[in-house]
C-alpha cells in the first residue's frame, strides 16, 4: 500500500535485521526513531534504531559518533575509541555507537529492503535527535565506518566535523569485487563456513603482502611454525563465533551502496559544501582502499588529508593506536575549535 509522499509502506512489523553481537561489555540498547523512508522508496511506519551511549560525568560539552566497521559492534567500538580517543572527548563528552536498524516487533526478520549508507547514516542522525542529544560536533569511522562518518557529515551539516578513515567517497571496483567473492562464498558455503570463507578473502585485503611475509614465509618461519592457512582459519573461527552470517551479508552489500554524489551532482558537488568540515585519513599500503584513491577525493573538493604508514595495511587503523591517537587528536581539536562548546548537562 502506499504512504503519504509517494513511499510504499510496509508497516511497523517490517525492519531490518538486528545485529546480535556476543561481545561481552557495552550491549546495545534500542530507540525508536519514527518514520522513516528507505532510499528504495520504502517506508517503516516506526523504525528502530540499535545503539550504546555512554557519558561522562557532568557538564557534558558534547556529542561524539563512532561509527562501525564491518564487523564492529558497540563492544569492540567502545574499546577501539577508549584507546585511541581524544582525551577531551572522552572525559567531556557523550560518545553515541550506532548499530544497526532493528526489530520494531517480535515478529521475523524480513527481507523487504537492504539499507544502503546513506539510509544508515540518516537512521544515525534520526537517532541522535530521537535520543534527545545535540548535533554531533565529530563523527568518525573507519572502513565501511568511515563511509557512514562521511555521509553523517554531510547530512548532519554544520557544525559536525567528520573524520573519514580509510574510506573513498564512492565505493571502488576493486572493493566492489572482493564484495562479490565473499558475497558467492556465503552464498555457496552457508551460514558458517560461507562465513568463515567470506572473513578469509576479507582478511587478505584487510593486511598487506609485507606482514604476512613477514609472519608467515618460507624463509623466516620455522617448519612448525604458524602458517597463512592456519591464520585464515583461526580469523573465519573467531568471527563465526561472535557474528551473525546475515548481519555481515548485509554490512557487506551496503558497502556496495556507497556513493556521495547520488542524487547530489556527482560527489565533488556533494562534498564541496563541506569540505572545511572533512579530514580524510589514508593509509600507505592499504590493498582495498589505497592512500591515493582516498587522498584524491580529499584533495580534489579542498578537505584535510592526513597519511599513515604501517605494514598492516587496511587494518593499521585498528592496529596502530599511537599514530591513530595522534590523528584523531588533532582532529578533534580541529572539530572543538570551530564549535564553541556550551556544556549541555545530561
Amino acid at each position: 500500500m502506499d504512504a503519504p509522499g509517494g513511499c510504499r509502506s510496509l508497516g511497523r512489523d517490517v525492519f531490518m535485521t538486528a545485529l546480535t553481537p556476543q561481545d561481552p561489555g557495552l550491549q546495545p540498547s534500542t530507540q525508536a526513531i519514527g518514520r522513516f523512508e528507505f532510499e528504495n522508496g520504502v517506508c517503516a511506519d516506526d523504525a528502530v534504531f540499535s545503539f550504546a551511549l555512554t557519558m561522562p560525568p557532568e557538564p557534558i560539552d558534547g556529542l561524539v559518533v563512532v561509527c562501525p566497521s564491518l564487523t564492529g559492534t558497540p563492544a569492540s567500538l567502545q574499546a577501539w575509541w577508549n584507546d585511541v580517543g581524544a582525551t577531551t572527548a572522552q572525559q567531556h563528552y557523550a560518545t553515541l555507537y550506532p548499530h544497526a536498524f532493528a526489530p520494531a516487533s517480535a515478529s521475523s526478520p524480513s527481507q523487504a529492503t537492504l539499507p544502503t549508507i546513506r539510509d544508515l547514516a540518516r537512521g544515525i542522525v534520526a537517532l541522535v535527535r530521537a535520543l534527545g542529544l545535540p548535533q554531533a560536533t565529530f563523527v568518525t569511522g573507519g572502513s565501511l565506518g568511515g563511509m557512514l562518518a562521511l555521509e553523517v557529515g554531510i547530512e548532519s551539516g554544520a557544525p559536525t566535523h567528520a573524520l573519514v578513515i580509510a574510506a573513498p567517497a564512492v565505493q571502488t571496483a576493486w572493493s566492489a569485487g572482493w564484495n562479490r567473492i565473499q558475497l558467492q562464498a556465503m552464498a555457496l558455503g552457508g551460514d558458517i563456513a560461507g562465513l568463515a570463507l567470506a572473513r578469509a578473502v576479507g582478511m587478505m585485503t584487510y593486511r598487506s603482502e609485507t606482514e604476512f611475509e613477514a609472519r608467515f614465509g618460507h624463509e623466516v618461519r620455522a617448519a612448525d611454525g604458524p602458517s597463512m592457512a592456519g591464520y585464515l582459519d583461526h580469523h573465519g573461527r573467531r568471527l563465526v563465533e561472535r557474528f551473525d552470517p546475515m548481519a555481515y551479508e548485509r554490512r557487506v552489500r551496503a558497502m556496495d551502496t556507497h556513493d556521495v554524489g547520488r542524487g547530489r551532482g556527482g560527489w565533488r558537488s556533494a562534498l564541496l559544501p563541506h569540505a572545511d568540515r572533512l579530514t580524510a585519513v589514508g593509509i600507505q599500503g592499504d590493498a582495498l582502499y589505497s592512500a591515493g584513491i582516498v587522498e584524491h577525493w580529499a584533495r580534489d573538493v579542498g578537505a584535510g588529508y592526513v597519511s599513515m604508514t604501517s605494514i598492516h595495511g587496511h587494518d593499521a587503523f585498528l592496529l596502530e593506536r599511537e599514530q591513530m591517537r595522534a590523528v584523531i587528536e588533532t582532529a578533534f581539536a580541529r572539530a572543538v575549535a570551530a564549535h564553541p562548546v556550551a556544556s549541555l548537562g545530561r
